[in-house]
């Protein structure tokens, strides 16, 4: 043999190569790539912009749902139509029924006529309150004796029949305590009460509403829009690419996420100027930790509807199923209506773990109690369980659709 001779070429196997070349997917699949992601967010904004319905969703849908929730849930009970049955006739009775007439919670009508006349109004709804004086007022209460007077109230809505109620004790506790300056007696009562209310002195809605329709709609908007981000790509087929790419599902959820999370803070700055400018509510504490915690709360509820995504495949489906799995639990079990603390069983639990939660006593504080990250760090605590958590349960469940 020729020592100068050069050496031969090796013949390549034809059955390594397929190998080699799935290895090469499987170990490029199995790197977690920023470029990748931020691939699919880029994709996932042209999108965006392409589709005039969820894009009008998600910039104007949030501030007009603020709108008319804002000036729609009030709960304060002014001007309220009353009129009065008075069979005594006599100056106290008529003093008594100034009293009430001088509140700027009540609007006087025509005096009743008798019993029959006063199930009639209040039949109609013409009245919400019913005055009754019964006879000898004006004498029994000079001799220093209790008379009764009878108040119906419409308590067909016991939300604001309970409000009624607690104006109308106050007014009438107020009348006799002047009575009793007037004519020189001395209160039975060894003790008064001094009722101060701190936060809301004025205990009006709309402070009391505007911080909590925040959460609610950060959860409902983002989310629903996520999920059909992503329940698109399913029914037009193009989710196809995930599975012949060497994107991984975490890379693709993220990167379909990010965008919805920008435009959650978006909204949420929005929803803040309409807070302050609109409807007059002011940010007392600080404003870096109400931030802080719509940003983990935008992120937990974009999570929640790429967790619907991934377990639904049309985008009907995944319009009602968002709509009912950030809904209901953000009304009922998050401290919307009723304290958490009130809540039993499922609902006290579901209550606790749930993002609307945390993120309402984050609102609540910074808006009305002027608290900041100090006062309120423990609530950010579950929103960020909460994230991992979410991302790991959509990446299963996409995992399952793949199969």
């Amino acid at each position: 043999a020729d020592p100068q001779a050069p050496a031969p070429e090796p013949v390549a196997d034809p059955q390594a190569a397929p190998e080699t070349l799935a290895d090469s997917k499987a170990a490029l699949k199995s790197r977690f790539s920023v470029q990748r992601l931020f691939s699919y967010s880029q994709r996932e904004s042209m999108e965006l912009r392409r589709d005039p319905f969820r894009a009008t969703l998600a910039l104007l849908g949030t501030g007009l749902l603020m709108l008319i929730m804002g000036y729609g849930i009030n709960l304060d009970v002014e001007n309220l139509r009353y009129a009065v049955l008075d069979r005594d006739q006599t100056g106290a009775s008529q003093e008594y029924a100034l009293n009430l007439s001088g509140s700027r919670y009540f609007s006087e009508k025509t005096a009743l006529r008798d019993y029959t006349d006063l199930d009639q109004r209040l039949r109609s709804g013409e009245i919400s309150l019913a005055v009754e004086i019964p006879p000898n007022f004006g004498r029994d209460l000079a001799r220093g004796s209790s008379p009764e007077i009878g108040f119906w109230v419409d308590g067909a809505m016991p939300t604001r029949a309970e409000t009624i109620k607690g104006y109308v004790a106050g007014i009438h506790n107020s009348y006799l305590q002047q009575h009793l300056l007037e004519t020189g007696k001395v209160s039975s009562s060894p003790v008064n009460i001094a009722l101060r209310y701190r936060y809301n002195p004025d205990v009006q809605s709309l402070p009391a509403m505007v911080p909590a329709v925040i959460p609610l709609l950060l959860m409902l908007i983002p989310a629903m829009l996520t999920a059909l981000g992503v329940v698109r790509e399913k029914e037009l087929g193009s989710i196809t690419n995930l599975y012949v790419t060497p994107v991984t599902r975490l890379e693709f959820l993220l990167g379909k996420q990010l965008p919805y999370i920008a435009l959650g803070m978006i909204n949420f700055f929005m929803l803040v100027l309409l807070a302050v400018l609109v409807f007059g509510v002011q940010v007392k504490g600080s404003m870096l930790t109400l931030t802080v915690g719509a940003l983990l709360y935008s992120i937990c509820s974009t999570g929640l509807g790429l967790l619907m995504s991934s377990i639904i495949s049309s985008q009907m489906a995944a319009i009602f199923g968002t709509a009912i799995v950030t809904l209901l639990p953000a009304i009922q079990f998050s401290g919307l209506i009723n304290s958490v603390s009130s809540l039993e069983g499922v609902g006290a639990f579901i209550g606790n773990i749930y993002p609307t939660t945390h993120f309402l006593t984050i609102s609540r504080g910074v808006f009305s109690k002027g608290l900041g990250l100090a006062d309120l760090y423990t609530y950010f605590i579950p929103l960020l369980v909460a994230i991992p958590v979410l991302t790991l349960l959509s990446v299963a469940g996409l995992k399952k659709q793949e199969k």
